[in-house]
């Protein structure tokens, strides 16, 4: 079998990653991948656990001569985001993602790459096969859904494991060592359908907003990047004609900033020159706005067949378009304690249609609960205001920075010995796992997380760096000597 990525090294880990990278894995859809690893594991002899959920738990005896010494825990998550381009049509439950290398970058053609978090898969496959790293007991966990709401580890049975240190391999700055994280919840407003005869005089009108940067709900949502279910919330409240809606959906995921939003109005025909202008004007508004950050905002207009039977009813259109403006977005509020970190956000990040309703889904991460839950009551009084219901859901804990971790200790030591200078230590605004892990732990444990530099993930721009993959596998393998 022929590997794009054959001649780089590390060579184990590149192969791994190509392997899993065959196999799709989007959340939800990781039984082969999940087998993949069992099998790879059971064939190198080691004592392999999964569960219904697809986690694994494999274990490796110590190498470097103190069977009796602790137990260190490898951890990654088997699942990725599935974004592809506007112009790409990919099935992420059936097609493979096709590897590209350019120059440094190690790339996927017009997909998510899925580094996030298979790098720290492979560097972990990569461990359990070798005969040549000298390492302690080893409790390696792969853990399955991590992207929808870490729902893998948050039923994983942890009562066998013995774990003092948790090495958590979801970072994706190599100068940083991560000590903490965001906790977070999901958030649905559901709108109930009301209806009303479609005026068959009417002419209809296209709307969709597209060409945005996206991004990691978490990671760049300090970049301040157009959200495409709020700009067309804009779009449509500077509409000063009158018109019907019929049709509205946007963003794909929850953790993903929202690039693509569509709706369908319904307008008579001689206020069709009107209604193109007061969304042209905003549109202009809006671009300018966030030009400097995300350039290639483009706002499509296409007339076509009227609905032919019913439209939203008047009262349901208004509550769509100011839940629209009035849903909370982006950053809340700065961290007062950690210089240039944000504390609490909230990403709008999907609108969907069912048969009876409208959902309006959010994800809110915040360092503090406090806070985390004064957004859950905001989200209820706006639910309340309009009549509609609302449901949170995924709801886990931060993980608190602990300022007495020897672990952490240990890991800047091997760090500077290695490179030769300080690495950052920071709490990452967005979803680990190792806060989950360190309270189903029976015992008092200590974590970091590590890994390569990997930028735009959750889009379809996703890349890591291939000399940064190699630097941090180095850093893995000293940090395991050392513990």
């Amino acid at each position: 079998m022929d590997y794009i990525t054959g001649g780089l090294t590390p060579s184990r880990v590149f192969k791994n990653f190509e392997d899993i990278s065959r196999i799709p894995r989007t959340s939800g859809n990781e039984k082969e991948v999940s087998d993949h690893i069992k099998n790879f594991a059971e064939n190198l002899g080691l004592e392999t656990s999964q569960d219904s959920y697809n986690n694994l738990i494999v274990k490796k005896p110590a190498t470097n001569g103190k069977p009796e010494g602790r137990t260190v825990m490898l951890q990654a998550h088997i699942d990725m985001v599935g974004e592809a381009t506007d112009t790409l049509e990919h099935d992420f439950e059936k097609d493979p993602i096709e590897l590209v290398i350019d120059g440094n970058k190690l790339m996927a053609k017009d997909t998510t790459l899925g580094a996030d978090n298979g790098i720290g898969v492979a560097y972990m496959m990569a461990v359990l096969e070798s005969s040549d790293i000298s390492h302690p007991n080893l409790e390696c966990v792969f853990t399955a859904s991590e992207e929808v709401g870490l729902i893998g580890v948050n039923n994983m049975d942890l009562s066998s494991l013995n774990s003092e240190y948790v090495i958590n391999l979801d970072s994706e700055e190599e100068d940083c060592i991560l000590t903490g994280c965001a906790g977070a919840v999901n958030s649905t407003i559901s709108l109930k359908k009301e209806y009303k005869p479609a005026n068959p005089k009417n002419v209809a009108l296209e709307i969709n907003v597209h060409g945005l940067l996206g991004g990691h709900s978490g990671i760049d949502i300090d970049k301040q990047r157009g959200n495409a279910n709020v700009i067309m919330g804009r779009l449509l409240n500077a509409i000063t004609q009158e018109f019907d809606l019929f049709n509205i959906s946007g963003g794909s995921k929850r953790n993903v900033i929202p690039r693509n939003c569509g709706a369908v109005i319904s307008i008579k025909d001689e206020d069709l020159e009107k209604v193109v202008r007061d969304i042209q004007k905003m549109a202009a508004k809006t671009q300018k706005e966030i030009y400097a950050i995300d350039p290639n905002l483009k706002i499509k207009l296409r007339r076509s067949a009227p609905a032919s039977f019913k439209v939203f009813s008047t009262d349901c259109k208004k509550k769509i378009i100011r839940i629209l403006n009035l849903i909370p977005n982006g950053i809340l509020s700065m961290s007062t304690s950690l210089e240039s970190s944000v504390d609490t956000s909230s990403n709008f990040a999907v609108v969907k249609e069912s048969n009876t309703r409208i959902d309006f889904i959010s994800l809110t991460r915040s360092s503090m609960q406090s806070k985390k839950e004064f957004v859950m009551t905001k989200m209820a009084m706006l639910a309340d205001i309009f009549d509609a219901s609302i449901e949170f859901s995924a709801d886990y804990p931060a993980w608190e920075y602990n300022s007495n971790s020897s672990l952490e200790k240990i890991a800047v030591e091997v760090y500077e010995k290695k490179f030769a200078k300080k690495p950052t230590i920071s709490v990452m605004h967005c979803g680990l796992e190792s806060g989950i892990l360190l309270n189903k732990l029976a015992h008092k444990a200590e974590s970091v997380s590590i890994g390569p530099n990997i930028f735009d993930v959750h889009s379809s721009g996703e890349y890591a760096e291939i000399d940064s993959i190699e630097n941090m596998w180095e850093y893995l393998l000293e940090l395991l000597k050392e513990l």
